[in-house]
């Protein structure tokens, strides 16, 4: 009796895996990605009959070996149905038809995808830069799922991504000159990609110094030597001058300066009373100011 239970139980149990299996093959969900203006086939065939739906609404129902797919204006005139595959085709398709679609067949097989349509990667662009280490900026428009990568050979050596698709996605990269390995920058979403190759001997040539270069430089520091020289004699030149003025000013003035003295008068009688006025009685003392004058000292030295 224990045995016959048991034998029960691993049979239900074998059923009902049996059953789940069979329910996921009949309702699966594949993951499908194109690029914009690619088309995609539905694998599921509708033969018999079906319809499909695009986030739970039909655009197409086929039946007897007729295809219908006036109901939604977007999608007409791109879907197409083979009639010896039994399969769906949309055509030409935009970013906007990403969503869930459902193949469900007459029979009762129902399979789901989920479609992801994307813009093609644009191609990446190099900024370099640099003198002896070169320095190189790779930079591409952002879009959904897009990456940015550095490659060497196959090995990635830095790569970025971001969610705001409305800004630029730069990728930098720093190298020696003396290097001469190539380098690839590459843009890619899940369906497209694209990459430029950066050459470090074509992009950042070594800087060579020439007998011409040398010449060049020569020429300039004899050229700036000698500017300073005429400017340093002209500016001592002018304060040679403006001192020397300064000193002609100050003796002129010397020269000119007035030297007063100070000199008592004495008066005495005259020898004749009679041939004095009545005003020269009680004459009064007075101080008398002159000026010394190099000429009247000599003339009075002649007179001696």
């Amino acid at each position: 009796m224990d045995f016959r239970r048991q034998e029960r139980q691993w049979l239900t149990h074998l059923l009902i895996i049996v059953g789940l299996c069979f329910s996921i093959s009949q309702t699966g969900e594949e993951m499908l990605t194109q690029v914009v203006g690619g088309s995609i086939t539905f694998s599921n065939s509708t033969k018999q009959g079906g319809s499909l739906l695009y986030n739970g609404d039909n655009i197409a129902v086929v039946v007897e070996g007729r295809m219908d797919s006036s109901y939604k204006d977007s999608f007409k005139d791109r879907i197409q149905w083979d009639q010896h595959t039994g399969q769906f085709t949309i055509r030409d398709l935009k970013t906007s038809d990403s969503g869930m679609y459902i193949v469900d067949g007459k029979g009762g097989a129902k399979t789901t995808y989920q479609l992801t349509v994307y813009e093609p990667v644009s191609r990446p662009m190099l900024t370099t830069a640099g003198n002896q280490i070169c320095s190189v900026e790779c930079s591409v428009k952002n879009d959904r799922d897009v990456t940015l990568s550095w490659y060497n050979g196959e090995e990635i050596l830095n790569q970025t991504s971001s969610p705001d698709h409305s800004i630029k996605l730069f990728l930098p990269l720093e190298v020696d000159k003396q290097d001469r390995t190539s380098y690839r920058c590459e843009a890619a979403n899940p369906v497209t990609k694209k990459n430029v190759t950066f050459h470090v001997p074509e992009s950042c040539p070594e800087t060579k110094v020439t007998d011409n270069d040398i010449e060049r430089v020569r020429g300039s520091l004899i050229g700036a030597v000698m500017c300073v020289l005429v400017a340093s004699g002209v500016l001592g030149l002018a304060i040679y001058l403006k001192k020397g003025r300064n000193r002609d000013v100050q003796d002129s003035s010397e020269r000119e300066q007035a030297v007063l003295m100070y000199a008592e008068v004495t008066h005495s009688k005259p020898k004749h009373n009679q041939e004095l006025g009545p005003c020269n009685e009680n004459p009064e003392g007075r101080s008398v100011y002159d000026q010394i004058q190099l000429h009247r000292m000599e003339k009075c030295d002649n007179g001696q």
